[in-house]
């Protein structure tokens, strides 16, 4: 007879998950907070200029198309896409659709409490709400790469995919001087949370044939 703890493996996978969401949230009050005291961090200045020094090349030129990443014309088709590749997604589809605008919606309340301007003056910059909403729609998207478990190719590639998307559209919103760095590393913060938090949530309560509540003692057993 073979042994193995489902609920020990659920147990894992929750703690993951939370841990990951409080972290990220945790940093980005903490950002806020110091944004709000301070306004510009160190850095920022010096690290937009050298982004803004490479305007007039081809990674400008690109960065006008990458910045679609952060917007709803692109993000809204992949996650419809997402839901018809997954079929756990699909379980769960008003939770996956439900974090794009509560992410928006905290993000908007955040650039009015944290009140700092954007490099070109108008508007209130921090978070990033491209970034926020990319990086919310990526991490989304590796938690369920993580419960379909595809081949290795696949994962990979998604991942490097997911990675690149929030990585980009950050870029652009920096080049394109709608933003400056710890605007983008706030919405990443932000996003990356909120995502997070609907995983933690899913994770918590297992659906369909995984519905019962299972406890570190509950084990399957396997006749071998």
């Amino acid at each position: 007879m073979t042994e193995y703890n489902v609920g020990a493996m659920d147990t894992s996978t929750v703690a993951r998950w939370r841990a990951l969401c409080l972290f990220m949230l945790g940093a980005f009050l903490g950002l806020s907070a110091v944004v709000y005291a301070i306004g510009l961090l160190p850095g920022d200045v010096d690290l937009q200029r050298e982004i803004i020094g490479q305007r007039g090349t081809t990674a400008h030129a690109m960065a006008r198309w990458l910045d679609y990443g952060g917007r709803w014309e692109f993000l809204a088709p992949a996650l419809v896409l997402l839901l018809a590749w997954s079929r756990i997604a699909r379980r769960r589809w008003w939770l996956w659709c439900g974090l794009l605008p509560l992410s928006g919606a905290i993000e908007q309340l955040f650039k009015f409490l944290v009140g700092r301007p954007r490099p070109r003056g108008f508007n209130w910059g921090f978070p990033s709400g491209h970034v926020t909403a990319a990086a919310t729609f990526a991490v989304v998207l590796v938690y369920l790469l993580s419960r379909e478990r595809p081949s290795p190719a696949t994962r990979w590639t998604w991942l490097v995919l997911a990675v690149a998307l929030v990585g980009s559209v950050g870029f652009a919103r920096v080049i394109l001087n709608a933003h400056w760095p710890s605007d983008v590393v706030g919405g990443f913060l932000l996003g990356a949370g909120c995502a997070a938090a609907g995983a933690w949530w899913d994770a918590s309560h297992p659906a369909g044939e995984h519905a019962r509540p299972r406890t570190a003692g509950d084990a399957v057993r396997i006749g071998g």
